[in-house]
């Protein structure tokens, strides 16, 4: 009786639909491949040019690879509930960081949406038209999208669409999600695949022949001249080999493509054998985002110069320099394509950079409903949080309220904010709190009073290594990798993407969180119910 008046159901509600392959896919989707690849060149070596993206994706894979496949893959099978880390970090150091802490991360949902949303069409619509010179698409002289629109309003209606097909693709439940996946992730892996085949496929001669006969059509920087005019720019000579300090440097960028596989735990309660399947899951997906990075830095590096790649990303990072005048910039996409300028490789870039920022606002509408409905489970927000839809298994109600403030969050960035606070900046938000927060929940999770009935009921209490639990190593490790990310994001003068007002922000929203702990816990009390209760043991399935 006491369970039933703690918890605000009897049972979830959701159901264990979802198999190995759609957790996997879940955690590598997350991963985007295509644009957080662009992210590590442009961002990363854009900003730490003397990074080295082979090593630092190594660096990456081996602790990453390591640390958090047990960390959220013990964390989740000790605690198998719908919700990510409010679970975890809720019940292991306390309430109110659990809810301050996933309240940020909810926020962190809408603000993936707005910006991911409008990256499809600008820079995922937009190069496509610009190496093809599809004018009726977008015109880059008239700033007009389909032939008449503004660039804001062009923007604004690709955005919503991408938001409108999203909330559908998940609202019928796990199992239509689970196949939609499927085949967005065929045809954006295959993509992503064409786009690095295409530099790998070009020896460093044709590359350069190719590179200057597009120059001279658009009376552009040759390829001789494009080290010169970055190191001029700089005001010194563009870097010729990597050092250890840019390629920790560069690994900051490089979390896209590592640490964001975490994700496959916000179905943690709708997986089959959870404690079988989401240490497994995490580290495929690791895994495979890896080695598709690994292959485009040996590509890249076989086909062309250090220096020319640390040149060509800061030009990409800076929007451009003197003398640079191909319509569009070069990113890594781009340079696939100069290396085979054909339609299919333009799609292939263009196409599988929108598919995988579809799939991250599609994602977003994973989390952001399960967080909530994971409050409302332990009476910390309204019963309707945990509402069900009997039919489809899903928090209906839940994804409605999640369209309508990414939405508003939508129109924010297309008419008023444009690319204010995006990017790395949102990164940040996620490895001082989400990570970090719940790699600490983990390092001590085996040791704390709090949890010791969870723990000890763990399938992983005895998996030791010289006595120390392995969820601690893993903690360990990863504490490392954060430590690396929070020095290079905050504390070096190359780092300019993080201000101020976005930390400001993010501290209010935690402060909002706090606040909110406080309202829900008082309203309870009012009505007989102690939601101290709830945080010795996990809600029912």
């Amino acid at each position: 009786m006491a369970e039933e008046l703690a918890f605000a159901r009897k049972a979830s509600g959701m159901v264990r639909g979802l198999s190995m392959v759609d957790a996997v896919a879940v955690g590598l989707m997350n991963q985007g491949i295509t644009p957080s690849i662009w992210t590590m060149v442009t961002w990363g070596l854009g900003t730490y040019l003397t990074g080295n993206l082979l090593w630092a994706s190594v660096i990456s894979l081996v602790l990453v690879g390591f640390g958090f496949p047990l960390v959220w893959g013990i964390l989740s099978g000790s605690m198998p509930r719908s919700g990510g880390e409010y679970i975890y970090n809720s019940r292991i150091i306390h309430p109110i960081v659990g809810i301050a802490e996933s309240f940020g991360n909810a926020f962190v949902m809408i603000f993936w949406v707005y910006v991911l949303a409008p990256w499809i069409a600008d820079p995922g619509l937009v190069i496509i038209a610009e190496y093809q010179n599809w004018t009726w698409l977008y015109d880059s002289a008239a700033g007009t999208f389909f032939g008449g629109l503004s660039y804001e309003w062009g923007v604004f209606v690709v955005a919503t669409v991408a938001n409108v097909l999203a909330v559908l693709t998940m609202i019928f439940g796990v199992k239509i999600f689970a196949s939609i996946q499927k085949g967005i992730m065929v045809f954006a892996l295959g993509g992503a695949a064409v786009v690095t085949a295409a530099i790998m496929l070009s020896s460093k001669a044709s590359f350069a022949a190719n590179w200057d006969a597009i120059a001279v059509k658009y009376g552009s920087l040759k390829y001789a001249e494009v080290v010169p005019a970055v190191s001029k720019a700089i005001g010194e000579a563009v870097p010729t080999s990597s050092t250890f300090y840019g390629t920790l440097g560069v690994m900051v960028a490089g979390s896209w493509l590592f640490a964001y596989a975490y994700f496959c735990v916000f179905v943690a309660g709708e997986v089959k054998r959870p404690d079988k399947t989401l240490i497994s899951a995490n580290f495929i997906a690791i895994l495979v985002p890896a080695l598709f990075m690994i292959w485009t830095a040996l590509s890249m590096y076989h086909t062309m110069p250090f220096e020319f790649i640390s040149a060509t990303a800061w030009i990409d990072n800076n929007g451009g320099i003197d003398g640079y005048n191909m319509p569009f910039l070069p990113s890594y996409m781009s340079l696939a394509y100069i290396a085979h300028s054909n339609w299919f490789v333009a799609v292939c870039a263009g196409g599988s950079y929108m598919l995988f920022c579809f799939w991250y606002v599609a994602l977003s509408y994973l989390a952001f409903p399960r967080i909530i409905f994971a409050w409302g489970m332990d009476r910390m927000g309204p019963k309707w949080f945990t509402s069900i839809n009997p039919r489809w298994a899903s928090p209906v109600k839940n994804y409605i309220l999640c369209f309508l403030l990414c939405q508003a969050a939508i129109a924010l960035y297309s008419f008023w904010l444009g690319s204010y606070m995006q990017g790395l900046t949102v990164t940040g938000m996620e490895i001082v709190s989400v990570w970090g927060i719940t790699t600490i929940a983990a390092l001590i999770f085996p040791y704390v009073k709090r949890a010791k009935g969870i723990w000890e009921s763990s399938p992983y209490k005895t998996w030791k290594f010289l006595g120390v639990p392995l969820v601690s190593w893993g903690a360990a490790v990863s504490l490392v990798y954060l430590g690396i990310l929070t020095y290079f994001l905050l504390f070096t003068s190359e780092m300019k993407d993080s201000n101020g007002g976005s930390w400001i922000l993010y501290g209010i929203v935690w402060i909002i969180g706090v606040l909110w702990y406080f309202f829900w816990k008082s309203r309870s009390k009012k009505v007989g119910i102690d939601v101290g209760m709830t945080y010795g043991e996990l809600p029912p399935e």
